[in-house]
């Protein structure tokens, strides 16, 4: 079971809502250094007497579930939107998926403000929910922590580096 450090869910009486999971990973393409893992996850049922939707069952099935990557880049891409409150978009090719992410502003019926969190594969698949200010601004301050922790990183091997002795040839 692999624990999400940031979940939001967002159920529906439609059947159409979405679970988004944040969680710290390592990129073993780059000496396993912090990266964010974000997975979705499409809803499975509604139950009208509770008004509760569930998830779990659909954790398994490739064509409801999401998983992305995202570098530092594109944390900083989002954590730049929540900032100015702008979109930030990204695209993702891996094989033979192509996902693209997008995060835009929105004004609610009552005027708020607040963002809207799209994953898109192969044009088709849509996995999305609306992000509410204060949700937005804790996924900021997680990328915040991830890119300090990356940086932190990055400083330890270059000291490491830095103190390595040279050898004359």
């Amino acid at each position: 079971n692999i624990y999400q450090m940031i979940q939001l869910y967002k159920p529906n009486s439609r059947n159409e809502g979405c679970a988004f999971g944040f969680r710290e990973g390592v990129n073993n393409d780059r000496d396993a250094e912090p990266c964010v893992y974000v997975t979705a996850i499409k809803q499975f049922s509604w139950n009208s007497k509770t008004r509760n939707g569930s998830f779990s069952e659909n954790k398994d099935n490739p064509d409801k579930k999401i998983q992305i990557k995202l570098n530092e880049v594109e944390l900083g891409g989002f954590i730049a939107a929540v900032d100015r409150y702008q979109d930030f978009s990204a695209f993702h090719s891996y094989e033979d998926t192509k996902t693209s992410i997008t995060f835009k502003t929105y004004s609610k019926k009552g005027g708020e403000q607040a963002f809207s969190l799209t994953l898109t594969r192969n044009s088709a698949e849509k996995f999305g929910l609306g992000v509410e200010m204060g949700e937005a601004y804790l996924m900021a301050e997680y990328f915040r922590y991830i890119l300090r922790k990356l940086f932190h990183q990055r400083a330890v091997k270059q000291e490491e580096y830095r103190k390595k002795p040279t050898t004359d040839e």
